[in-house]
């Protein structure tokens, strides 16, 4: 059985990634239009009809923009929302009945895949990331946190692919265009991870466990980063740490608007 993953935008103007284990998919996010979701599937050569539901890490836009429409052209899907999202969402659904809250910490089975919920810290009413295992391959998807939490961390270890939030340069946040309040809240416990936490995240990551990792820095800021920028830090971070690329590790920027290619285990 297999594992694999493709973004299909992954910024601060929208997120959307199909996971699937060869015979079942299922999206995380739904921040971009369905038009662009069925034709990125159907560009990933995938079968609209293999996508079984929708996994919601969260309530901000950029993470459900296109969920109304699209549970209205695929009644039949799931919507699966923790219950503090759930009750933030309903008014983004098309049919009440299609969404299934969880309390955070559940695994949820689709099809061989097994899809663990898990909380992490962003100013959201009760937000998660999701790792998903099938056929003894892991991957971890874990943007939108101020921070990485212990439990989260755990499962990035055992992680073969690693989607990781490098979100902003700390110097260009502070020294940009952004209102005091809302630089704050990004540097923030309950905000974004920079590039700089990114790269000690995964080195520290790569100390506990050195399996080779397909690594995916996600959600960079349009404003506060630039995908070089957060490639050659995290590289020199893990490169600092004696990990290295194409040896150790493959490391990638996922694209803000428009498809990754797709990596499967």
């Amino acid at each position: 059985m297999s594992l694999s993953i493709c973004s299909f935008a992954s910024s601060s103007s929208g997120n959307c990634y199909l996971v699937r284990d060869g015979s079942s998919a299922i999206l995380i996010d739904a921040g971009i239009s369905t038009k662009k979701i069925i034709d990125s599937l159907k560009t990933a050569g995938v079968d609209r009809a293999s996508v079984d539901s929708v996994f919601i890490t969260h309530e901000h836009t950029d993470h459900i923009k296109g969920l109304r429409v699209l549970t209205k052209k695929n009644p039949e899907w799931k919507v699966y929302a923790s219950e503090g999202t759930g009750s933030c969402i309903r008014d983004a659904m098309y049919r009440d009945e299609q969404l299934i809250c969880f309390a955070p910490g559940r695994e949820i089975k689709v099809g061989g895949m097994k899809v663990q919920s898990l909380p992490v810290s962003h100013d959201a009413s009760d937000p998660v990331c999701y790792s998903v295992e099938a056929g003894g391959n892991r991957l971890t998807i874990l943007t939108d946190t101020g921070y990485v939490p212990p439990e989260v961390a755990e499962y990035l270890y055992e992680s073969d692919i690693v989607v990781l939030e490098a979100n902003h340069e700390v110097n260009m946040l502070r020294a940009g265009p952004y209102p005091y309040s809302l630089k704050q809240r990004i540097l923030g416990e309950r905000g974004h991870l920079s590039n700089e936490t990114a790269g000690g995240t995964l080195a520290e990551i790569m100390k506990k466990d050195s399996r080779y990792r397909h690594i995916f820095l996600a959600h960079l800021s349009s404003t506060n980063n630039f995908p070089g920028l957060a490639f050659q830090t995290v590289r020199n971070i893990l490169e600092e740490n004696s990990f290295l690329m194409d040896r150790d590790y493959h490391l990638e920027v996922l694209k803000r608007d428009g498809l990754s290619g797709m990596v499967e285990l």
